[in-house]
């Protein structure tokens, strides 16, 4: 459906501009839709490329590169890319709001028990996990119908697919096994959702 979508913009060859504008009229590499989004079991997950655009656009590099050393400091390892800890949603094309956005620093401690509970209890069992939701807004909060107190509002849940194939009921049965025996001593949140999507926080010990 996506295929190859290049942007393009026919040029009147009639009207010479400066040489400092020509990257404004030009391309030096061609751009697809396949090179932005990549598909994880029926959603449009952005790739790196994606978020550097956005993160050079918003002048954002010094805050990334901070809250990436602090999770790599608490021994968060690479199976989990930052800028998917940083995606709203990936439904954000029709959302009227940002792709990714970042939290507020005294939050960050949240997002690391977090993906630590991650990486200890669930990709061991599952294998790795792909982030779909991170960090939120209050306005793509609304829009996606999330709880009006959602832990995503303080970079403290993770919606999240695994990478490898599994059934729904055997992802609903290593879910509920590791959080009968795992969730209350670690303030665990487990949703589960449709298809292989659920959610995983360290702020409240619930089950949905």
């Amino acid at each position: 459906m996506y295929g190859s979508i290049l942007i393009t913009l026919a040029l009147s060859t009639t009207q010479p501009y400066p040489e400092k504008f020509e990257k404004l009229y030009t391309e030096e590499t061609e751009i697809t839709y396949d090179d932005l989004v990549v598909d994880v079991h029926g959603y449009k997950v952005p790739t790196r490329s994606a978020f550097r655009g956005w993160m050079l656009l918003n002048h954002a590099q010094d805050q990334v590169k901070a809250i990436g050393q602090q999770l790599k400091d608490n021994g968060i390892t690479q199976s989990m890319p930052l800028h998917l800890v940083l995606l709203q949603g990936t439904d954000w094309a029709m959302s009227n709001t940002t792709l990714f956005t970042l939290p507020n620093k005294k939050h960050v401690p949240n997002m690391i028990n977090t993906l630590k509970y991650i990486q200890q209890y669930i990709e061991p069992e599952i294998g790795v996990v792909i982030p779909v939701s991170g960090e939120r807004t209050n306005i793509y909060n609304q829009q996606a119908g999330g709880a009006l107190r959602s832990k995503h509002l303080e970079f403290c849940a993770l919606d999240l697919v695994p990478a490898n194939d599994i059934t729904r009921e055997d992802l609903h049965v290593k879910l509920k096994k590791i959080h009968a025996e795992f969730g209350q001593k670690n303030n665990v949140g487990l949703g589960l959702y449709s298809g292989v999507r659920f959610h995983i926080d360290t702020c409240g010990f619930r089950q949905w």
